[in-house]
């Protein structure tokens, strides 16, 4: 009998979830089948590789199927995904964060962009999509040093929100020059999301709280008779969501190469271990605390999880509950990546915030640090009243703070405010939290512990002369001001609940488009060496126990070789850029005598950097194999070929 019952409720399941059970059963499989490759071929490495590239193929097949077959779930999915409305805050917090971002990124590397505007124009390697700006606009150091004060300017402007649109788009067109200085010279660092994300803020109502602009935008619905921010709107989530595709963009390709490029070789052998030497090498020898390639059964399963993680990225988007695992998993990602090969990606990680609810989290905050209820009356037939509220109301970021028009007779019944006197309330603001009141300067000292942007302020409203000086400039004001109804008739005669700007869906609906239809195409055609737009690096060959590097021996008078470090000239643009010029010079030129006059700037450079080495008569330049594991670098060099000498 219980058999029976068994039976029927399996039968049952199978039939409402039947396709959902033999996806399931497949996807089962797949580990089975990865494990008989390596079984059956212990020794094949291309064949390996065919086959690993059958199996991807294969899941994604299975993938489109199941798509398929629930299609009007996925449908719904998608629809609910860019339909979905949120708070005007999150939009503005994931605004100060960029630009902040894009500031001090362009603060910090101030000194870079300057170098490298003087650096000769032979050692230009142009990346993909920027090599018609060296014809349009000249690279030197003045234009270099105006164009960057020009971003940090607007970069600040839109962080605070002071003409945000002109000052967001400015940050983007000046980034694309200032920032892609560094991209001409062999290497090009990702940090494009910066503007990717600048654009779409841009074209967005990023700066409808949290901003000077919307104080000014406060003040016009304060006098048709509105003091309350805008609410709840698909103008402020529909921009999100486009940042959240393409930081899927950016995992998802690098992740799709590794497994076609490497096949699951990529996880299942040494080739971090040796990923993870290369970069070590890189930095000069640099190495983490904490030395991963001592374990191979934990960097294989690292290895493994950072292709589910960069695959799985941009699918775990669409559900609100997968989505912060997602971001969870991309800060461990991030982090790990840091401690074991010096690669934070930190202006990344800070876009973040993006996936955080902000209104529930400062409504949460605030009803934790401020239990009881505090009530601002004012009266409502004054102009300069509502303008203040109105703007108060911007910055009210926890919620705390409950407004209450003096002229509303059902809203003081609601609040159980009739207590107060009317003729009072209209002579004065005032604030109240139970039975305790306050009223004119006092009320606005009170008032600002519930703001946060006032709270560096408060310790100057307690100290004298400055509440002798504010009372008396409230009274000269309070006393002066006039009655000013609501304009309502030059607002469609009639003021609505809770005011919502202009739609600007449209607007950040073709921009985000345009921005995930370009990356999509880079990243189809793995080119990682382009600006503004790139596939984010792939990581995808098979790394093994040696490296290729440009070997530079300076040679004294009598031809003796003169030890040097090259540190002083990586520390001014960094040892990933030095390599990058370096291989550059390398593998891309294969001109003889172009090559001839890189390495030529190129020791000048060196030496403008060491002094010490203008006593050298020549200079070789070898092609050099080295190992790149730690324990093997005296046994260095494996083998070296000259590219040529160079008398100086």
């Amino acid at each position: 009998m219980v058999f029976n019952a068994l039976k029927k409720q399996i039968e049952k399941l199978y039939k409402g979830h039947k396709f959902l059970l033999i996806h399931l059963s497949i996807a089962i499989l797949w580990p089975l089948v990865i494990w008989l490759i390596y079984f059956l071929f212990p020794n094949q490495i291309a064949t390996r590789l065919k086959l690993s590239r059958a199996i991807l193929i294969g899941i994604c097949i299975q993938l489109l199927i199941f798509a398929f077959q629930r299609r009007r779930y996925f449908f719904k999915t998608i629809r609910e995904f860019f339909t979905e409305e949120t708070y005007p805050i999150n939009l503005a917090i994931f605004r100060i964060v960029l630009f902040q971002s894009l500031f001090v990124q362009v603060n910090s590397s101030v000194s870079k962009i300057l170098w490298f505007s003087q650096v000769p124009s032979d050692l230009l390697f142009p990346p993909l999509g920027l090599g018609w700006i060296i014809y349009l606009i000249p690279i030197n150091a003045t234009i270099a040093q105006i164009t960057a004060l020009l971003l940090k300017i607007c970069s600040f402007t839109a962080m605070i929100g002071l003409f945000t649109r002109t000052s967001a788009w400015l940050s983007v067109i000046l980034g694309v020059y200032v920032l892609g200085i560094p991209q001409l010279y062999g290497k090009v660092n990702h940090y494009h999301h910066l503007l990717w994300f600048a654009a779409i803020l841009a074209a967005s109502r990023c700066a409808d709280v949290l901003s000077l602009d919307a104080i000014f935008f406060a003040w016009k619905r304060a006098d048709r008779g509105q003091i309350e921010p805008p609410s709840l709107s698909r103008n402020y989530a529909l921009p999100l969501r486009f940042v959240w595709l393409l930081m899927g963009i950016i995992y998802f390709f690098p992740g799709l190469y590794k497994l076609f490029s490497g096949g699951f070789d990529w996880a299942f052998s040494d080739n971090l271990k040796y990923q993870l030497y290369n970069k070590w090498l890189e930095l000069d020898g640099w190495m983490p605390l904490f030395r991963l390639d001592k374990y191979p059964v934990l960097y294989r399963l690292s290895a493994l999880g950072s292709i589910f993680f960069e695959l799985s990225f941009i699918f775990l988007m669409f559900s609100s509950t997968t989505r912060y695992i997602a971001a969870v998993g991309g800060l461990l990602f991030h982090n790990m990546t840091n401690l074991l090969m010096k690669i934070s990606f930190l202006i990344l990680q800070k876009c973040y915030v993006a996936f955080l609810d902000w209104n529930a989290i400062f409504h949460w905050i605030g009803h934790r640090l401020f239990r009881k209820e505090m009530y601002v009356i004012y009266d409502g037939n004054c102009k300069l009243c509502r303008r203040t509220i109105a703007t108060l109301k911007v910055f009210d970021i926890f919620g705390r703070l409950t407004f209450v028009n003096a002229l509303d007779e059902q809203a003081l019944t609601t609040h159980n405010l009739l207590w107060l006197d009317l003729q009072a309330l209209l002579a004065d603001m005032h604030v109240v939290v139970e039975t305790k009141s306050w009223k004119a300067f006092s009320a606005y000292r009170v008032l600002a512990t519930r703001i946060p942007i006032l709270w560096p302020t408060l310790p100057l409203l307690y100290i004298w002369p400055v509440p002798t000086i504010g009372n008396q400039i409230y009274r000269r004001v309070a006393d002066s001001r006039t009655c000013s109804l609501p304009q309502a008739q030059n607002y469609d005669d009639v003021p609505r609940r809770n005011y919502q700007p202009r739609s600007h869906v449209q607007i950040v609906t073709v921009v985000g488009t345009f921005l995930l239809v370009i990356n999509i195409f880079f990243g189809l055609i793995r080119e990682t060496e382009a600006w503004p737009f790139s596939c984010y690096p792939k990581f995808s060959g098979i790394a093994n126990a040696q490296t290729v590097v440009l070997e530079i021996v300076p040679l004294s008078t009598t031809g003796t070789p003169i030890a040097f470090e090259q540190k002083s000239l990586k520390k001014k643009i960094s040892p990933e850029r030095f390599m990058g010029l370096s291989l550059s010079i390398l593998y891309k030129t294969k001109d003889p005598n172009k090559k001839l006059r890189q390495l030529s700037v190129l020791w000048q450079l060196i030496t403008n950097s060491d002094p010490s080495l203008k006593q050298a008569k020549s200079v070789q330049f070898y092609k050099t194999t080295v190992w790149n594991d730690p324990e093997k670098q005296l046994e260095n060099p494996v083998n070296r070929s000259l590219v040529l000498e160079l008398n100086v």
